[in-house]
């Protein structure tokens, strides 16, 4: 609905972010979510390791800005990207004004986090497969 758009798009704050700029680190407070609007983000694990790739339009960060537990992967721009910055209170005081936004802006977050983990499903049960082969070829005992 046009108002509920009015409304998120008051809290939104443009941001930009250059080649290998960080948004966020891992394992630093949850404060803000950030709504990709071009460029491409790279998503690493703590140990390094590259989990994800992300193209507009998506979320980034919202797990941790509704769970409130620390970041759980480092996030950084590829080149440059553009994105709304949500921030967590900001967020807050509107879900309290407009129930209904809210209700609409968990289920968009809840569909992009079950589409992630349907995905994460597909590459572990990939890798098994791959283990298992590589198991039976003799090529690790």
């Amino acid at each position: 609905m046009p108002r509920q758009s009015l409304e998120i798009l008051k809290i939104c704050k443009p941001r930009s972010f250059g080649d290998r700029e960080m948004l966020f680190e891992c394992g630093r407070k949850s404060t803000e979510m950030h709504i990709l609007l071009s460029g491409t983000l790279t998503i690493t694990a703590a140990d390094g390791t590259r989990i994800a790739e992300l193209s507009p339009i998506t979320s980034v960060g919202e797990m941790g800005v509704i769970t409130g537990e620390p970041r759980t992967a480092t996030v950084v721009a590829f080149k440059r990207a553009s994105v709304f910055e949500l921030s967590k209170i900001k967020l807050e005081v509107l879900l309290k004004k407009y129930p209904d936004i809210g209700f609409l802006i968990y289920r968009n977050i809840i569909g992009i986090l079950s589409g992630r983990l349907n995905n994460t499903n597909k590459d572990l049960i990939a890798c098994q497969q791959e283990l298992v082969e590589i198991k039976s070829a003799g090529i690790l005992s």
